[in-house]
């Protein structure tokens, strides 16, 4: 662990989902407008002589995704989400929780193309039409990076006990290894040190001690 000091956190709105829609001149979702509205009240009630503001992070998730280059060649990259806790005091010195603070991942407006005709020219017009959301994935891990990356998010939680934090994989469904599962049996070393395959090999060898709880076979996005 790097022996950095901490910084102070700042109460950040995770953004990226209510821009993709507004770029798209699309309605942002109404969950995503309560969320903000959540955020900004939080803010504002928010007094930092009654107390520190504090994130705390809960949990971290690495997982495989696959992607396509220019060629349409499959590539895996290692991406990286977590979630965490806001903590802080408002004017009457009561707690302020906000819970499930997602970082790491957002979604953004899927649309499919059809053809309508134009009746007066005959012509045949493209439009694209919304189709539904897609996770997208923006804290990429590489070996080169993926230390510090940790390390700096870590540093910048100042409420954040790593032996407080449960370290997730997200296994994939492999016709070598078998079905795809959830598991959190690893320490912070191996989480920060292991490749994709490391984490993989862990979590199949690694006997669960819960069944259904460590290694519950769902898909989660954080």
């Amino acid at each position: 662990m790097s022996t950095e000091t901490k910084t102070e956190p700042e109460i950040e709105f995770n953004n990226r989902t209510f821009e993709a829609f507004e770029k798209e001149k699309l309605d942002v979702p109404h969950g995503v407008l309560a969320e903000k509205a959540r955020y900004d009240e939080f803010r504002s009630k928010f007094k930092e002589e009654k107390g520190p503001l504090q994130k705390i992070i809960k949990t971290m998730n690495r997982r495989p995704i696959i992607t396509f280059d220019q060629k349409g060649k499959a590539v895996k990259k290692d991406v990286l989400s977590y979630t965490s806790e806001y903590h802080a005091k408002n004017w009457l010195g009561n707690d302020m929780w906000i819970r499930d603070h997602v970082d790491g991942v957002y979604y953004k407006p899927k649309f499919r193309t059809t053809m309508t005709q134009d009746m007066e020219t005959g012509d045949h017009v493209p439009k694209k039409e919304y189709e539904g959301i897609t996770e997208e994935y923006y804290i990429e891990l590489t070996d080169a990076n993926r230390k510090k990356t940790i390390e700096d998010i870590i540093n910048k939680s100042n409420g954040t006990m790593i032996d407080a934090i449960k370290f997730y994989y997200h296994v994939p469904q492999s016709s070598k290894g078998g079905m795809s599962f959830r598991c959190d049996q690893y320490t912070y070393d191996q989480f920060i040190n292991s490749s994709l395959d490391e984490l993989e090999k862990i979590a199949r060898s690694t006997p669960s001690p819960i069944p259904y709880s460590k290694k519950d076979m769902k898909s989660y996005m954080a």
